[in-house]
């Protein structure tokens, strides 16, 4: 069965998870992912930890489904071997801050004269243009400069960055997307275009709805948990997590769940204002009547009642559960003696699905085959390896 990208070839200079994550779901849909990477280290995630069998799990994730090339590109050589690269590519994708593939002359400009029909595609920390254009992006500074860090904390408490890259995995997906638009207007225009993605900009997607209150009407954004959105409640044997703002009066039917006189007609919880106000009353109320029955009971209870009711997860829980591997969200890739279980395709497709085909690769292993699918001469190989162009 065909993958939807089959055909289309992808030079990646892309590194860690932003732009990894993005090259990976081309890949996956059947587009040859060429990764560049600079000889001896690699791309930096290779140095980050957790290892096994010496190989770093966190580069391992992203990067499946790729070849590796390992090439300098400061040097003469190692640029027209990208030049090459280009003349017969699609898309070239790169998360380093503006100016630096300028200074490798490898600026749109360059490569555009090479093949006009080139995607030129770059995710960075603030954009390609601005007062913020140099500065070096991380998801920890998109989040603080993004609003989204000062909001997650509590009272009394240092805000907290996300436990997982919600910034630099959104950007991967918006530069996954802004790809997939270029190429669909290329069919059109016969022309490739620049594709501009930040995490800022992403930060701010993600914050969508209290982007537009505080813009439209100059309010502070609550910071107190709404306990009939999103509150979590201790069960006897765990945490639960409660919404109820997709029915009419979803405190009528929680009142209803935990057996009290209906909280609605209190005077303290009329009113999304007065919950708001008295939250930590009616808080109290819920998690005394919580705290005396099992997670279970709550979820199949509160299911019921037409309110949205989890057990709050653990990762190895979440992990295992059923619908996971019914979703097959985790897959197993082997190679030789290693095997690796990492997070498969996130997008099914009924016709076209993709999948996780090859082990990631180690840095350099298709050096050779690149080059010679390019032309060169196994003279000229050994040549570039001798000259340190590539490894």
């Amino acid at each position: 069965m065909n993958s939807s990208l089959e055909g289309i070839k992808v030079i990646d200079l892309t590194q860690v998870i932003m732009g990894p994550s993005c090259t990976a779901q081309l890949a996956d849909h059947g587009a040859e992912v060429i990764k560049i990477e600079r000889p001896e280290y690699g791309e930096l995630s290779r140095q980050f930890g957790p290892f096994k069998d010496g190989e770093s799990l966190s580069y391992e994730c992203y990067n499946r489904n790729k070849k590796s090339i390992a090439i300098n590109l400061k040097s003469e050589e190692g640029k027209k071997i990208i030049y090459k690269l280009v003349s017969e590519s699609d898309v070239i994708v790169n998360n380093f801050r503006p100016g630096v593939m300028d200074s490798l002359g490898l600026s749109y400009e360059d490569l555009s004269k090479i093949n006009k029909e080139i995607i030129y595609a770059c995710g960075t920390g603030f954009g390609l243009s601005g007062p913020l254009k140099g500065i070096m992006g991380h998801e920890s500074v998109a989040e603080a400069l993004g609003g989204f860090l000062g909001r997650n904390g509590e009272p009394g408490r240092k805000p907290r960055r996300a436990p997982a890259a919600v910034a630099d995995a959104s950007t991967g997906l918006h530069l996954t997307v802004g790809i997939l638009l270029a190429l669909n207007a290329r069919h059109k225009t016969g022309e490739g275009q620049i594709v501009d993605v930040s995490l800022l900009d992403s930060v701010m997607w993600m914050q969508g709805w209290e982007v537009s209150t505080v813009t439209n009407l100059d309010e502070a954004i609550a910071s107190d948990s709404n306990p009939l959105d999103s509150g979590v409640y201790e069960a006897s044997d765990g945490l639960i997590v409660m919404s109820g703002l997709f029915i009419p009066n979803p405190l009528k039917n929680i009142s209803e769940v935990i057996e009290v006189e209906d909280l609605s007609e209190d005077k303290r919880f009329k009113s999304m204002e007065d919950i708001a106000k008295n939250a930590s009353d009616l808080l109290e109320i819920i998690q005394n009547k919580i705290i005396k029955k099992t997670s279970e009971h709550w979820v199949k209870e509160f299911e019921k009642a037409n309110i949205i009711c989890s057990k709050i997860l653990g990762m190895k829980e979440a992990i295992n559960q059923p619908q996971i591997k019914h979703n097959k969200t985790i897959v197993e890739i082997k190679k030789k003696d290693a095997k690796r279980n990492i997070v498969g395709v996130p997008v099914r497709l009924s016709k076209t699905p993709g999948a996780v085909r090859t082990f990631p690769p180690k840095l350099g292993e298709n050096t050779e085959e690149i080059l010679l699918s390019l032309g060169y001469k196994s003279s000229e190989i050994v040549a570039l390896k001798n000259n340190k162009a590539v490894e």
